[in-house]
Order: C-alpha cells, then structure tokens, then sequence
C-alpha cells in the first residue's frame, strides 16, 4: 500500500474521531450536560443532576426522552426477569427486614456503633476501636471478602475481579499484580469462591463491612499482627449478637432492642403498604408474613407502619423467628408464640403467630405451593434461591439500592458519558480491525491513546455510584455476582413494596427480549436508539 493510502487511513481514523467526539459533545450541552471525563468534578455533576432526575421521579417529564438511544427509567419502576402472570398468583408473602420495613441510614450507623463496641467489651479489641465512625459512602451490598488475604472487593457474574475495587482496609491494594499472581489471572475458581471468600449479600451486611474495613486499617497502621479469617470470624461473631438474640425465648438481638426504644429514628409510617396489602385481601388474596425476627420487634415495627395494633389482620399466616435459610431444609417443627408454646402445631388460626418450622409443614398445612405463591424479600440467600429451587415459588426482590441509581443511570451527564463510551469502543473495533501488517505509522499510538481515554471514562462512569466500589449491579461490562443473582433467583425487582400498589391484580409482567452478542447491532443502538438504522 502506497504511503498516501496509508496516510489517508490514519487522517480518515483521526478525522472521525474528532467529528464523533464533537457530535458528542455538542449533544450534551443541549441537554445542559456534559460528558464526566472532560468534567473537574464529576460526582458533584451527577449529585446536581440527579436532584433534577428525583425531582421528575415518574413522568420524567424534564428528562431528555432518549440519548443516543439510552433512554430512562422510573425508579418506582418494577423490573422483570422472567415472565410473571400475577392473574395466577393466589398468595402473597413477605419478609420484613428491607422488605416491608424500609429502614433509615441510622439502622447501618447503629449496627456498626454496636458491633464495635462487642469487639471491644466481649472480644477484647483495642479500646481504640470505640472510636471509629461509620462511614455511609464506603462499601455497597454484594462485595465479597477474601479470608486469605484481607481484601474487600466486587466480582462479576464470571466471578471475574474488578481490578480498581480490591481494597486493603481502607485503601486500595498498592500492587495489583498481587491480586493476579494469587489467581493467575482476574478470574476466581469456583473453589476458592466456596471455601476462602464471604459475600456480604444484605444491607445489614454494608456496617460489617465497614467496621471489618476499618479495624484492618487500623491494625495494619500500628502493626498489630492479625488474621484476616480470624478477623472477619469475629465480625460475623459480632453481628450475630447483634441481630439474632435467643429464637428461643423470642428475645431479639441488641439491635431490635435499640431500634424499639425509638422507632421513629429507624422508620418511617408506610401508608402505601397497608393500601397495598388491603388491596390484595379485597382481590381474594392469601398473603403471609416470615420473617427471621422476632415477634416483639415485629410487632412494635408494624404497629409503627401501619398505625394500627391490629396489623395482624392483614395477614392469614404470621410467622417469626423463621431461621431463614434453614427453614427451608430442617424439619423443625412450628410452634406457638402464646402459651402454650410446648403443644404440637397442626395447622394455622387465623391471628396467631407461629414461630420455627419448616417449608414442607408450611406447604403441607396451609395448601400453598408451587407458582401460586409469590414471595417477596431483599436477601438472595434466605429469601429467594430455596423457595424457587424447592417449592417453584415466583420470588419479587425489594432492593432499595435500585432508586439511587437509577435516579444516577437517569442523569443526562451519565447517559452522555455512557454513549460517548460506546462510541468510542466502536472506533477501538474499526482501527484494530485495521490490516495489522499494513497499519500506517501512527495508528497504534493513536489506539493506545484511546484505550487510555476509554479507561479513564470507565473509572468516572464508576465513582460516580460509588468512589471505591462503584454500581452495587455492574462491573464495567457485566452484571455483577450479586446483580447475577437477582437475575436468577428473582422473577421481577424494585426498590420499595409500595411500588406495586398501582399494578393490577392480573397484570402479566413481560421481560424484554434478551439479545446474544450475535443477534444485536449495539453501534445502531447509539446513533438512532432503533435496530437497522444504518451506522
């Protein structure tokens, strides 16, 4: 090839990159944004404009309709992974922690309070420890936890790392060639997944996190010796006294203690919920409550919600102390929460509570079972993966993380950043598919040039969730390994119970069409939002 052919490609390579940033550009400010990496401050660009994005909320009516085909979404929205005809749902169940109580930030604030102070007082931590302050902008839910090594982090649905997430404490880990000597590579095998790493899969777990966060710091500050399984063992230890309590006598943990002294520090009145359950009982719907806490703590939590001490009534089956998971595979009997507690349970009446059991005798007794039953919960592992694997329930996962970001993912600043991305992905695809042996002098530095610009882009379209662990639901490219799960294990998703108060009884939810890498034409998508359009 002749020199000025070869010239000619890099000034065409060149050329439409300009132009592309440019259009790029330009249509961002006509939405009055801007694209994150050529912005100071990126994070207090989103916050300004998702306070706009909350201020739409549902009819998105101030929101740019569609960004080069990435369009928004309500974050009342309900999200559907498998098709789910609610005309043939007949009963309705609920867990209560995160799923019928929406808890304030000061439930994380008080739990890591507690827990350091068990550290301490039972486990004989340094005193130094009582110190230490929650920090809400640290961790997110679904992290993992490597017990070897100390290291916090989030893993995809191949159980790939993502690399710019592996913290040490408090900090990122200086060498990442560590991470990738310890499992040749980004990819975690199976094995060490099961037997070496903890997920930290609920949102009680984000405290946990923390403290577990912070006292590394502070012992790998002060070159205090320590094991990281030793230490993770004994957070877990100290969450355990703070949440379970004694199943047998009905006593809650420390925490439900606090949280009844004053509730309204903890909860909010749920109006929408009780309009919500009245509507399922008026529709001639069975609905349940199981929960793995106890009855004293229920009670007071939903006489709060529902302004009334006769919530009981808006169920047929209450059932406290459940020991989710394991309910779902002993054979631990039911039991009564009045007296007498001892006496043999052989079915349900109607405004009594039961406690224990199992979900044979739970089927078995009350004739629920199979795709009838419709089960709601915010915890992959005791809420959703055993109902649906064993009994075929459909399963609804509240996860209140979802309005956050979606209020962020909404944020015209994103949505240009996000397709400036792809653009620029689809300009890396051409000029590598570019004859290698004829490549002119200048190309690959200008491929290099964009790889790093792309890199840069992904670290902002990161931070902008969360500075050090990013989205609780995507690595850069895929969903993450909690994000996977609610794929899985969860028929439709949302933020908050209430937003299925306006959805009717019959409605049949429909998911998308999902596309293989094969069978879609993403550079189609960004130009025109429509497939065929000609790129």
């Amino acid at each position: 090839m002749h020199s000025k052919q070869l010239d000619n490609a890099l000034d065409h390579f060149t050329k439409k990159y300009q132009e592309k940033k440019l259009k790029h550009i330009n249509a961002a400010k006509q939405d009055n944004a801007t694209i994150l990496s050529m912005t100071d401050d990126p994070i207090s660009k989103i916050a300004q404009e998702k306070s706009q994005v909350q201020a739409a909320d549902y009819s998105h009516s101030d929101l740019p309709d569609s960004i080069y085909g990435l369009g928004s979404s309500s974050p009342s929205d309900v999200f559907i992974n498998n098709e789910l005809d609610l005309g043939q749902v007949q009963v309705y169940g609920f867990d209560y922690d995160y799923t019928l109580a929406n808890y304030r930030d000061e439930m994380s604030r008080s739990i890591y309070d507690i827990i350091k102070e068990i550290l301490v007082d039972t486990l004989r931590y340094p005193k130094k420890i009582k110190d230490f302050q929650y920090d809400p902008n640290f961790a997110i839910r679904g992290l993992h936890y490597d017990y070897n090594n100390g290291w916090l982090m989030k893993i995809d649905n191949m159980a790939n790392i993502q690399l710019n997430t592996v913290h040490v404490g408090r900090e990122p880990i200086k060498n990442r060639n560590d991470v990738i000597e310890q499992h040749r590579g980004l990819h975690i095998a199976p094995g060490y997944l099961r037997n070496n790493m903890f997920q930290l899969s609920d949102l009680f777990s984000t405290p946990q996190a923390c403290i577990l966060s912070d006292v590394l710091q502070y012992f790998r500050e002060n070159d205090i010796s320590f094991h990281p399984r030793y230490l993770c063992d004994d957070v877990n230890q100290a969450a355990r006294i703070v949440h379970t309590g004694s199943h047998l006598m009905g006593m809650g943990g420390r925490i439900h203690t606090t949280i009844n002294r004053d509730i309204s520090r903890y909860l909010d009145p749920a109006p929408k919920l009780v309009e919500y359950l009245e509507n399922l009982r008026k529709g001639g719907k069975k609905t349940f409550l199981m929960t793995n806490s106890t009855l004293p703590f229920i009670d007071t939590g939903m006489t709060y919600l529902t302004g009334s001490p006769d919530w009981r009534e808006l169920f047929d089956c209450v059932i406290v102390s459940a020991r989710k998971p394991d309910f779902y595979h002993s054979r631990r009997p039911f039991r009564r929460t009045r007296e007498p507690t001892w006496d043999s349970v052989t079915h349900f009446e109607k405004g009594e509570v039961y406690q224990g059991g199992n979900l044979n005798d739970f089927s078995r007794m009350t004739g629920w079972s199979g795709q009838r039953v419709l089960y709601f919960g915010d915890h992959i592992y005791s809420d959703l993966i055993d109902p649906t694997v064993q009994q075929g329930w459909r399963t609804g996962a509240i996860i209140h993380e979802l309005s956050e970001e979606t209020s962020i993912r909404n944020a015209p600043s994103y949505r240009h950043t996000l397709s400036w991305l792809l653009r620029l992905e689809q300009l890396l695809k051409e000029a590598q598919s570019y004859d290698a042996r004829k490549r002119p002098d200048g190309l690959d530095g200008m491929i290099e040039a964009w790889r790093a610009e792309r890199a840069c882009v992904r670290v902002e379209l990161k931070i902008v969730f969360n500075r050090h662990f990013g989205s609780v639901f995507r690595t850069h490219n895929n969903p993450t390994f909690f994000a996977n799960k609610i794929r899985k294990f969860a028929d439709v998703y949302t933020s908050s119970i209430g937003n299925l108060n306006n959805v009717p009884l019959d409605y049949v939810f429909y998911p998308n069409r999902t596309y293989l890498p094969h069978e879609r034409v993403v550079e189609s998508l960004i130009d025109t939002g429509k497939v065929g359009q000609p790129f």
